[in-house]
C-alpha cells in the first residue's frame, strides 16, 4: 500500500514509517467503500479529488459531514455559504499535496482547525498557523463551543496550502 499522505510504500504495519499516518484507517475506509459500491449505496462522508485540476464543492442539497477533500497538484474550493450548515458540528477532512484547498465559511459558524503542515501553510480567516516548515497546529474561533453551527476541519498540507475564510 502507498501512503495517501506522503506516498511512501508501506508493505506491512499499522502506521506509515515515513510520516506516521494510520494505514489501518485507510485500509478500512477503502474496504468500506468497496462494500458500499457492491451494495449500490454511497459511503458516508464522500470524497472530492482535485487531481491536476480544479474542483468546486458546495453544501447545497447535501451534508458534508465526514467529507474528505484531497487536492493533489490541483485545487478544491469548498463553499459552505450556499446553504446553512446543520446544527451541531460538521467535520471535514482536507488533504493538500502540491495543491490548494480553500474553504468558504459563513461568519456565524464557529471554526476549529487541527492540522499538520510540511513546507506549506494553513491559514484561518487571515491568521497563519505554524511556522511554514513543519507544524502541528490548532485554531479555535472565539465562542466555538457555544456556536449553534460548528465546523471542524482536519487539515494536512504538504508543499501546498489550505485556507479557511469568510
Amino acid at each position: 500500500m502507498y501512503c495517501p499522505k506522503c506516498g511512501a510504500l508501506s508493505e506491512s504495519g499499522k502506521f506509515c514509517r515515513a510520516c506516521g499516518t494510520n494505514l489501518l484507517l485507510v485500509s478500512n475506509a477503502l474496504s468500506d467503500t468497496e462494500q458500499a459500491n457492491k451494495a449500490g449505496t454511497a459511503p458516508s462522508g464522500g470524497t472530492s479529488l482535485g487531481l491536476f485540476h480544479s474542483a468546486v464543492l458546495t453544501n447545497e442539497g447535501r451534508s458534508l459531514q465526514g467529507h474528505n477533500a484531497a487536492a493533489v497538484f490541483g485545487s478544491i474550493t469548498i463553499d459552505l455559504t450556499v446553504t446553512d450548515l446543520p446544527m451541531g458540528e460538521t467535520i471535514i477532512h482536507a488533504y493538500s499535496v502540491f495543491g490548494s484547498i480553500e474553504v468558504l465559511v459563513p461568519d456565524d459558524v464557529g471554526v476549529r482547525v487541527t492540522g499538520v503542515s510540511l513546507l506549506s501553510g494553513i491559514k484561518v480567516r487571515g491568521k497563519a498557523l505554524g511556522n511554514g516548515v513543519f507544524s502541528v497546529s490548532e485554531y479555535v474561533s472565539p465562542g466555538y463551543p457555544q456556536s449553534a453551527r460548528r465546523l471542524l476541519i482536519d487539515a494536512t498540507s504538504v508543499f501546498s496550502g489550505v485556507k479557511i475564510r469568510r
